[in-house]
């Protein structure tokens, strides 16, 4: 479960800014809350705020973070992602720092600050929260003032194997630190190497885990979740179903075995762009199938037991079985239900799924029927959902908690500040879409006319 994230010194997020899911005392929607670890923990977190507020930015420093924690910094662009209003910003460390139960239900807080003029991990905390609020370090690695690298735990480690272990694991990361090590986080290498060992090593895969399983959707992303759909006829038709439900004009979804040699699907490509493109597609074709988009296609390669890749086209039935779509073929909604719709039968119980604009190219309706399903099918699970969009028609106490709506507003300095609508205390039947276009919570846009006064408008 995801408790609450906070962000300083990341895109226009210029002091710390925090996000929090814990239920506030709100009465209605009590389906809404989920328990973990003492605490009330909301299922749903909407965002709303003008263009260019930082609604965006919030999920953008939440997968820059992942990626820094999975893969470290050598693999992530952070140029220029400080807040670059402020000169001075670039000295100063980025900062991002998570709550969070594992699906052991065990609660922690993990915190990681980056330079980005040395483009090196300056410190990171993992610490246990007890139910009672008490708080034990696992890890703290730092530097201190004279610049030198060091890690220290509270952990007891009775047994002598894995203290020693334990002990070798945190000097890498102490004075004598390669440079590598520099760039790597200590959970991503502690869970990498200890293989899952008991103790202390499984706490810190679990919360490994639990950032590897942590699902972002862009407005751009593609094929999230659908491998799975390509050879398996269950998923399938519950993937038809509710491209049926949601009023798409599609009966069913058909698997097609392409005609195409694999070479044939990059021809208009350059050579060297092509060549790049199917050198990655080959690598990262396992054992099942794996969705592509090339060349403005959709294609789904598996390789057979004699290593050769076979191309699969999904294909869409609007009544006419001899007359199948492609996936170019449907509107903008329709592509866009194909990355959201995966999120209803992939999640294992414990999935924590950010949006950035849920309602992209969907209607109003269509939107707020996604979240109500949404609440339908995982009323037996702790999946949540949080969520940037602009549709003013969830902004609906009959459907959501207001301790679950949140506001992103851009200061005069140009930064972001990140606030609930909770603060303000509205009444159960207070009509908060109207109060919001209204201007009562800010975060909305501010035009300007006097800029209009040289074009005589």
């Amino acid at each position: 479960m995801f408790i609450g994230f906070s962000v300083s010194n990341y895109l226009s997020f210029k002091t710390a800014q925090t996000m929090s899911m814990a239920a506030s005392k709100v009465a209605r929607h009590k389906e809404h809350i989920l328990c973990g670890n003492g605490k009330k923990i909301l299922k749903t977190g909407l965002i709303y705020g003008a263009n260019a507020s930082g609604k965006s930015n919030l999920v953008k420093a939440i997968d820059c973070s992942r990626e820094i924690i999975l893969d470290g910094l050598g693999e992530v662009d952070i140029n220029k992602k400080y807040f670059r209003i402020c000169g001075e910003c670039y000295k100063a460390p980025g900062v991002f720092e998570y709550r969070l139960i594992t699906h052991t239900g065990k609660e922690y807080s993990y915190g990681i600050a980056i330079s980005y003029a040395e483009k090196e991990i300056l410190s990171e905390w993992l610490i246990r929260i007890e139910k009672n609020g008490t708080e034990t370090y696992i890890f703290n690695r730092d530097i201190d003032e004279n610049g030198i690298n060091f890690t220290e735990s509270e952990i007891k480690i009775k047994d002598a194997e894995e203290k020693m272990r334990w002990e070798i694991y945190l000097g890498d990361f102490g004075e004598n630190i390669s440079e590598p090590m520099k760039k790597k986080s200590i959970l991503s290498d502690i869970a990498e190497r200890s293989n899952g060992r008991q103790g202390v090593f499984s706490e810190i895969l679990d919360v490994f885990i639990w950032f590897q399983s942590m699902i972002i959707i862009f407005p751009t992303s593609q094929y999230s979740g659908l491998n799975q759909m390509v050879e398996d006829e269950q998923i399938r038709n519950v993937f038809s179903k509710l491209l049926k439900y949601f009023d798409t004009g599609i009966e069913s979804v058909e698997s097609k075995l392409g005609q195409m040699e694999f070479d044939k699907i990059f021809e208009g490509i350059p050579k060297e762009d092509a060549e790049k493109l199917k050198a990655r597609i080959s690598n990262d074709i396992g054992d099942g199938p794996v969705m592509f988009k090339v060349n403005s296609q959709v294609y789904s390669l598996r390789k057979d037991g004699e290593g050769n890749i076979i191309t699969t086209k999904m294909m869409q039935n609007h009544g006419n079985m001899q007359e199948l779509f492609e996936y170019l073929d449907e509107s903008d909604g329709t592509q866009r239900l194909f990355d959201l719709i995966p999120l209803f039968y992939e999640h294992n119980g414990n999935r924590v799924i950010f949006i950035d604009e849920i309602d992209r190219s969907l209607h109003t309706n269509l939107t707020r029927k996604f979240l109500e399903l949404f609440y339908k099918l995982t009323e037996e699970d702790t999946s949540q959902i949080i969520a940037t969009t602009h549709d003013n028609n969830l902004l609906d106490l009959d459907l959501v908690r207001q301790d679950e709506i949140w506001f992103v507003k851009r200061k005069e300095d140009h930064s972001s500040n990140l606030y609930s609508l909770n603060r303000y205390k509205e009444r159960y039947d207070k009509k908060i879409d109207k109060e919001y276009l209204l201007g009562r919570y800010d975060a909305i846009p501010v035009f300007d006319d006097g800029v209009l006064e040289d074009l005589n408008v």
